[in-house]
């Protein structure tokens, strides 16, 4: 999860002094993001380039983590997730909070998917017991589970 290289492959300075710059910044899985931006004429490009691999790592972090949720909202225990950019624990907080705002379906989806973590895994993510964490499995994520099937059951999913 990590920039692996950035460099400028086109800078060209305009009329009034600032300069058109375009970047190649690619990640650990040599994926190429490019990046096109006009620079003010005393600019430091090279520190701009350092500046934009750090926040380009937290943008795609942060794009993967929404589309994980996103995908767990949808589709609970169904979801397909990807940790190319984030972590599992970075995730888990996430959960955490779509939760308390979550619609009655979403908490259902979100429970069927909490339902095929382990119990080591659940009370790590909600710092919990595994004791607290069984319980928790037994009187919330099993009913949501069964629920979730059902709703895929009457809607063919």
């Amino acid at each position: 999860m990590t920039i692996v290289s950035s460099e400028t492959v086109e800078t060209s300075v305009q009329r009034d002094g600032r300069r058109y710059v375009r970047e190649h910044h690619t990640d650990h899985l040599g994926v190429i993001h490019p990046r096109t931006w006009l620079a003010g004429a005393a600019d430091n490009l090279a520190a701009a380039l350092s500046a934009y691999a750090a926040l380009l790592l937290e943008i795609l972090r942060d794009r993967e983590i929404a589309a994980n949720i996103a995908s767990i909202l949808s589709d609970g225990s169904l979801a397909t997730i990807t940790l190319q950019h984030s972590t599992a624990a970075q995730n888990r907080a996430a959960l955490r909070e779509a939760y308390r705002t979550a619609t009655r379906v979403e908490a259902v989806m979100i429970g069927d998917y909490l339902n095929t973590l382990t119990n080591n895994q659940l009370a790590t993510a909600f710092g919990i017991t595994t004791g607290e964490a069984a319980t928790l499995r037994t009187n919330k994520l099993e009913p949501a589970a069964t629920i979730a099937s059902g709703i895929r059951s009457a809607t063919g999913a």
